[in-house]
């Protein structure tokens, strides 16, 4: 006998939680470590008041991520896989909506190597979920792939976008000074990060001059606790230098390490060391190792931010000897030497692009020509054993910061132009209740998901109700597809659940705990597995608006529980006969749920579940005989489909059924 039965904690989200229009950031990929300018610049805006989405189109590269994205209140969402975007390009193509004369264009104007019908392809899915989360307009960092995205996404969706070219990636990388043309024309407003750029911005894309501002990229000064340089030169401590950057031609790091040799040989004891990664750094530990250098510069890969801020605290000075490489590319506003400044370093660099619009010569800092070893490890020496310029140059880079830098203003001048832009926007609408699909279930009677691939066709067809299945390997069953990006997600790729879990210590160390206290009721594998998928899952529904989490078969009920231990999130769970995990684990399970339907009757007299006839769940499995107090004429039959979906609409809160 089917059993329903609620444990006392029971919350209904019929009520759609209403949210203010939506501004999305699209990426190529998020996060990416060296990108902090584009963390600060989300986190001061969600804190300004501005409602944001994080939109990525490829996964990150590893689970390394800085701390402070705990803080980022923006849902982040991941495309799904290559099985998913070619069903909806082929939807796309059936009903009209491909934008195929784009993307011949696009092949003749600029190459098939830029790849148009995959830019289409990812378009395809953005569109759909940017209408899904209410995002009215969006905004994209650096002029590659994600820019070239959004033509495609304004084309096919009418949804506008800005976006901010950097350097390389417009100078050099993108490879098309017609494409950078079209983004230009096509973007509501262009962000350039310093006045360098913007003239040369501007003198590339005439017609486009007006839109293009300067914005510079912010950093929050209270975020920078200040150093104090030369303080231990008193009693014989070294010149102590810092550098932060990708290990990339450009930064200029092996005419830094040979400045550093220039400084050894003139007598000045020094300490250098290099914080970042890239494909240079074989080619500098050799430098290193030919200098005879190992015991002045170290290279220290990757930190996190935290541990980036601690070594501008115990350094004097900070040095980014930036040139051109042999591709024309280069900095032009180096977000580290910002943060120097915060820290209250002197810094040391070139006279190249935007950056004398960061360090004032002589004031904030010494500048000297690219390239140029002798003239970088000169003005080193004019710092070392000179405390009172050391702390002249840092107090003065930390008040220019605070006056031209400063995130609250940046951020601010962003708000300003998303303001505009919204206005007369209407308010979007968050899904309070997430349904866990796990797999898609086929339409055959042969698997016995006849009936569970129904009620996920009902629930997928309402707005307020968000289906969440583990990434497809497989096309979707026929009907799913045209929901897919909508009311039908799935969850992202494993390295990113890898970061999540990562990156939230405490509800790690809850969870492995609550591991020790299940002993054998489950293995280790699978428990964590679902841990992964509950963190998750857990700061998404925080992020997102979502009230009650519903786990469709009992597979997935593990996944729905944990998310309870971690945020108290009320869930609900469905067991189907021959149900997955032990009867302990389903006795916790059970107690914690604030509504189970139960199929299989052994289950349901060991769980002690007494019948509800006010609230009847439409079971999973076609094998049902009995449907609570419903009771089938013919042996083997389900209820008729309209009282199965208003018992499934009452059992999870939602309103209609009929």
């Amino acid at each position: 006998m089917a059993t329903v039965y609620t444990t006392g904690h029971a919350i209904s989200p019929t009520l759609l939680f209403m949210s203010a229009p939506r501004i999305a950031y699209l990426y190529s990929r998020y996060p990416v470590v060296s990108q902090t300018f584009c963390d600060s610049e989300m986190l001061e805006l969600g804190r300004q008041g501005v409602s944001l989405v994080a939109a990525s189109i490829y996964p990150p590269k590893d689970s390394f991520r800085h701390e402070r994205l705990n803080d980022l209140s923006a849902p982040v969402v991941h495309q799904p896989g290559s099985a998913v975007l070619k069903q909806l390009e082929a939807e796309a193509k059936a009903d009209g909506y491909w934008p195929g004369e784009m993307i011949a264009r696009h092949d003749a104007m600029y190459g098939k190597e830029f790849k148009a019908a995959i830019r289409a392809r990812n378009a395809l899915y953005f569109a759909r979920k940017f209408e899904q989360l209410g995002v009215r307009h969006f905004h994209v960092h650096f002029a590659n792939r994600a820019t070239h995205t959004a033509l495609f996404l304004k084309a096919i969706s009418g949804i506008t976008f800005s976006f901010t070219p950097h350097a390389q990636d417009f100078m050099v990388d993108l490879g098309s000074d017609d494409l950078l043309r079209e983004m230009c024309a096509e973007a509501e407003f262009v962000v350039a990060v310093s006045e360098f750029s913007r003239g040369l911005l501007q003198e590339t894309c005439p017609d486009s001059a007006e839109k293009i501002c300067r914005v510079y990229n912010g950093l929050d000064p209270a975020g920078f606790l200040r150093a104090v340089p030369g303080e231990g030169w008193a009693t014989g401590d070294p010149l102590r230098i810092v550098s932060v950057g990708r290990l990339i031609e450009f930064k200029g790091f092996h005419h830094l390490i040979e400045a550093v040799f220039l400084l050894k040989r003139s007598g000045v004891p020094v300490r250098c060391r290099i914080i970042g990664e890239g494909p240079w750094h074989d080619r500098l530990s050799d430098h290193i190792k030919r200098l005879d250098l190992g015991d002045e510069v170290e290279l220290l890969g990757r930190r996190s931010q935290v541990e980036v801020h601690e070594q501008l605290l115990d350094s004097d000075v900070f040095a980014l000897p930036c040139i051109i490489d042999e591709k024309g590319a280069s900095d032009i506003l180096p977000t580290v030497i910002t943060e120097a400044m915060a820290c209250g370093l002197p810094v040391v660099s070139t006279h190249l692009v935007g950056v004398p619009e960061m360090v004032d010569d002589g004031d904030t800092g010494f500048l000297v020509d690219p390239g140029n070893p002798e003239a970088l490890a000169g003005a080193l020496g004019r710092v070392f054993r000179k405390p009172e310029i050391a702390l002249h140059l840092g107090r003065t880079g930390r008040q220019k910061v605070e006056r031209a830098f400063a995130l609250e203003v940046t951020a601010g001048q962003l708000r300003e132009k998303f303001s505009s832009i919204l206005e007369g926007s209407g308010a979007s609408v968050d899904r309070p209740l997430w349904v866990l699909v796990d797999r898609m279930p086929e339409d055959s009677p042969e698997t016995g998901e006849a009936m569970c691939r129904q009620e996920v066709e009902w629930l997928a067809s309402r707005d307020d109700v968000l289906l969440l299945g583990s990434e497809p390997t497989v096309e979707l069953p026929d009907g799913l597809a045209g929901y897919a990006g909508k009311s039908l997600d799935f969850l992202p790729d494993g390295i990113v659940l890898e970061m999540e879990w990562r990156a939230r210590g405490e509800w790690r160390q809850k969870l492995e705990n609550l591991r020790n206290d299940l002993h054998q009721a489950v293995d280790g594998e699978t428990f964590f597995l679902h841990a992964r998928r509950a963190t998750w899952i857990a700061q998404q529904m925080q992020r997102s608006g979502g009230a009650r989490l519903h786990a469709l078969r009992s597979e997935s009920a593990l996944t729905a529980w944990l998310v309870w231990q971690l945020t108290g999130t009320p869930f609900s769970i469905a067991i189907e006969e021959g149900p997955a995990w032990s009867t302990k684990l389903w006795q916790r399970m059970s107690n914690d749920a604030c509504a189970v339907s139960v199929a299989d009757e052994k289950l349901a007299t060991k769980l002690g579940g007494g019948l509800d006839d006010n609230l009847l769940q439409a079971l999973p499995e076609i094998t049902i005989k009995r449907f609570g107090p419903f009771r089938s004429k013919k042996e083997g039959l389900a209820p008729p489909p309209a009282k199965r979906r208003a018992a499934l609409y009452e059992f999870l809160g939602l309103n209609g059924g009929e």
